[in-house]
């Protein structure tokens, strides 16, 4: 095991909830990791890439189309960008 990223999990939860808060305006305390973007947090396909494309940004990778579609849950997203983060490092 190598050093971990400088980018924690607390702080990618963050960045995702702010982007969920953003688009739905549900409080970011109420969005938790087992939160499904579909069903818990009412998102469409288009406003749940719209989290990808916030975490892309802040974070500066770039996920994989098919990658994309396996994210349905905080959970999922969290660890997709820490494989990223940890492939880039």
């Amino acid at each position: 095991m190598g050093p971990m990223p400088m980018t924690n999990v607390s702080q990618i939860r963050e960045t995702i909830r702010e982007s969920v808060h953003r688009i739905t305006g549900i409080a970011p305390a109420e969005i938790l990791d087992t939160s499904s973007y579909r069903e818990d947090l009412g998102l469409d396909s288009l406003s749940a890439l719209e989290v990808v494309v916030d975490i892309e940004y802040a974070y500066k990778i770039k996920v994989a189309e098919e990658r994309i579609q396996s994210i349905k849950t905080v959970q999922d997203t969290i660890d997709v960008v820490q494989e990223y983060l940890t492939a880039a490092a």
